[in-house]
């Protein structure tokens, strides 16, 4: 920023603007009679007849639904959180160090500074980036009606396609997931039909943990391949207790296509996402596990 000013690209005032939004009086937030929306970057395309003229009230605007928190090893992430804030947030960073590889490949800037992380869960579309990301961290979403809590886990959220275990009047308000420890590791893949600023074909996301070559824990979740996000069940069972070979990694893969039921649209055949979903399960491991994998030795 400094630089453009510098240059004379841009106003000297852009340094202030932190400090003048800042100092803009805090309007009084009651959502009471009001439409609540998390950032709207898919809401308002797909229901701006209904939006435009309604009171609405952003999550991501609400403080109590914007933070990042770690306590006893817990990261907390308010549903009003947005893309940038994770990718900006250094508790995130220093948890996944290659989050901005993968934010990256999640929309544009401007959608990324809009578009909350509780809005990608209660949008429910199969392929939403951020919902792979955190099934695959096994994270917990709280659901807050008023003054009523509940907590369930986020792969026991999507009953069916766009059926989700929610009443009309609850939001999703908070997402905690256990850090990752020096065992584990996390990866995350997608593959559309633009490297960016586009919507997955394919995504998918795995944790797991390995104690003297030995799989100790996985989660693992994949999303275009069904009629909701899916958090792989089977192939996390399969994978518990096996040797980290790429004997094993294939022999997972067979356990993986029986779980999943993609169909076939404009982003590709059944038999292409299938196949797909092969190749970023194996670019798991050969992402975090150079020394002990490669394409060829997963032929």
């Amino acid at each position: 920023l400094d630089w453009l000013i510098a240059q004379k690209f841009i106003p000297s005032y852009f340094n202030q603007i932190p400090e003048m939004l800042n100092a803009l009086p805090k309007g009084k937030n009651d959502s009471q009679n009001r439409t609540i929306v998390g950032g709207g970057t898919d809401l308002y395309v797909q229901q701006h007849d209904q939006l435009i003229d309604q009171n609405v009230d952003l999550i991501s605007n609400t403080p109590d639904l914007n933070f990042v928190e770690i306590n006893n090893s817990v990261c907390k992430v308010g549903a009003g959180a947005t893309a940038t804030d994770l990718m900006e947030s250094d508790i995130f960073c220093s948890a996944f160090p290659r989050l901005k590889k993968h934010i990256k490949l999640v929309a544009s800037s401007p959608i990324r500074n809009m578009a909350t992380i509780g809005g990608n869960f209660v949008n429910a579309s199969p392929i939403g980036d951020f919902t792979v990301f955190f099934l695959a961290l096994n994270a917990k979403i709280k659901l807050t009606n008023k003054d009523q809590n509940r907590t369930i886990y986020l792969k026991d959220f999507y009953k069916g396609y766009k059926d989700l275990d929610k009443s009309t009047d609850e939001i999703v308000s908070t997402i905690s997931f256990k850090l990752p420890t020096q065992d584990s590791h996390f990866n995350f893949e997608k593959v559309s039909k633009r490297i960016h600023l586009d919507i997955a074909s394919v995504n998918t996301a795995i944790q797991i943990s390995i104690s003297e070559n030995e799989i100790t824990q996985t989660h693992l979740s994949a999303g275009g391949v069904g009629p909701i996000p899916l958090y792989l069940r089977e192939t996390c069972d399969f994978l518990l207790g096996k040797t980290l070979s790429p004997e094993t990694v294939q022999s997972a893969n067979e356990i993986l296509q029986s779980e999943i039921n993609p169909i076939s649209d404009v982003r590709g055949s059944a038999d292409y996402k299938r196949l797909l979903l092969r190749q970023l399960f194996y670019a798991h491991f050969i992402t975090l596990f150079p020394d002990q994998f490669t394409l060829d030795s997963l032929k």
